[in-house]
């Protein structure tokens, strides 16, 4: 306890509150969290750093992966102009873009690799705190009645399709930082916090991010064990791990009731096939991303623009006779049809290429390299049956972790090219 107060008296206050910005951001209590902490961490980093801001510019336009990332924002507003609605527009991309730069500038800028390495683990930490909460409402011990979460659905005060992605990154990422972790403090925490979550996701409802965290623990095998993968001990640990991993989920999902949902999943696409009939919540995305594709091929290259691809979906919705369904959805429930038919080819590829040029950088870093990549595979996945860039406070998340594994890797990479 004496340690930890000496570490915050010493500690610099600046960066105790980007640790304190970091670790809250999973729960967003209040409407205003982010705006107004987002604002003090801003012109908190423009004093402190106030004379070494315009010389280190030009590491912003070094690193690419970064700098890719802010071609999209930077494209998601110019795309407004193609929009039957400029304000319509606008109003969108400002939603949930508008506080992009505050977060990048001072996080990119002002913290060190061990700082940025600590802003991740923070986040998984809250992660798991979040796992403790759900797993107390689903024991029946909590319930909260504002956001209609109990027993049956244990979400808290976030929407189940955001928490069970924390869940799901949690759980994943947390294995490799016991894996690679150097005390034995360190790993025994975050193997608390893997499990945790690992429970939490599957007494939960999301089918997506449940299925995203199996196919990512899958690719994460075969990346693994790429050049040995068909040896016979590799194989059979990579079978004996995704047959513990499947058996546990199916029990979880057993024990919890909510296997019943991949039965209702399965009914509702085999209506979908046979009978063109989209009545459920997994038939209708699949009724989605049809329109999707169909919208996507009068705008490929820049998109409609946004708000404009999705009112081409709810005209689709009405003027379609096979459209049953008694509400107008105006979501394509995937990030990956929102945005390649809100941005064209080119905006989705600036997403894309931004993640995979982060992690190919990470590559020389063993640790750094297995937490993004997972990080950003349980996103890819999530994000074919969730609008995950565009959910607060996950887009926040979502920034806030990009830029934290920029930290690592420029400076890492400089110091590098320098030696």
């Amino acid at each position: 306890m004496i340690s930890l107060i000496n570490y915050f008296n010493k500690e610099d206050k600046y960066i105790l509150f980007v640790y304190f910005y970091l670790f809250i951001m999973p729960w967003n209590f209040f409407k205003w969290q982010m705006g107004v902490l987002t604002v003090i961490l801003f012109i908190w980093w423009l004093v402190k750093f106030r004379t070494q801001i315009k010389n280190r510019m030009i590491e912003l336009i070094e690193f690419k992966p970064l700098t890719i990332l802010i071609l999209f924002i930077i494209y998601s507003y110019i795309s407004v102009l193609w929009s039957d609605s400029i304000e319509d527009g606008y109003d969108h991309v400002d939603k949930f873009h508008k506080y992009y730069i505050f977060i990048i500038f001072p996080l990119f800028f002002s913290l060190k690799p061990e700082e940025a390495f600590n802003g991740i683990k923070l986040l998984i930490i809250s992660f798991g705190l979040y796992a403790i909460f759900s797993l107390m409402i689903f024991a029946g011990l909590l319930t909260i009645e504002s956001t209609n979460s109990d027993e049956n659905n244990p979400k808290g005060i976030m929407a189940y399709a955001i928490m069970s992605v924390y869940m799901a990154i949690g759980s994943i990422l947390s294995f490799f930082i016991v894996k690679f972790a150097k005390n034995n403090i360190t790993r025994n925490i975050f193997v608390l916090i893997g499990l945790l979550c690992f429970l939490a996701l599957f007494v939960n409802k999301s089918r997506t991010a449940q299925l995203a965290f199996i196919l990512t623990i899958f690719v994460l095998f075969i990346i693994y064990f790429r050049k040995n993968i068909f040896k016979i001990k590799n194989f059979l640990v990579s079978m004996i791990v995704l047959f513990i991993v499947t058996f546990s989920s199916f029990l979880l999902l057993k024990g919890s009731e909510k296997l019943d949902r991949y039965i209702a999943a399965y009914q509702e696409t085999k209506e979908a096939i046979v009978e063109n009939k989209f009545d459920g919540s997994f038939s209708l995305r699949l009724y989605f991303n049809i329109v999707g594709l169909k919208v996507i091929k009068e705008e490929p290259i820049f998109g409609s623009g946004p708000e404009d691809n999705v009112e081409k979906l709810a005209e689709y919705q009405k003027s379609d006779p096979n459209y049953t369904y008694p509400k107008i959805f105006t979501s394509y429930h995937s990030q990956h049809m929102d945005l390649l038919t809100r941005y064209g080819i080119v905006g989705y590829m600036l997403v894309i290429v931004s993640a995979i040029y982060l992690v190919f950088s990470l590559r020389r870093y063993k640790e750094s390299y297995y937490l993004a990549l997972s990080f950003f595979l349980v996103v890819f996945f999530s994000s074919f049956a969730n609008v995950m860039l565009i959910k607060k406070p996950f887009n926040y998340i979502y920034i806030s972790i990009f830029v934290l594994f920029s930290v690592i890797a420029y400076t890492k990479n400089r110091k590098v090219n320098i030696e």
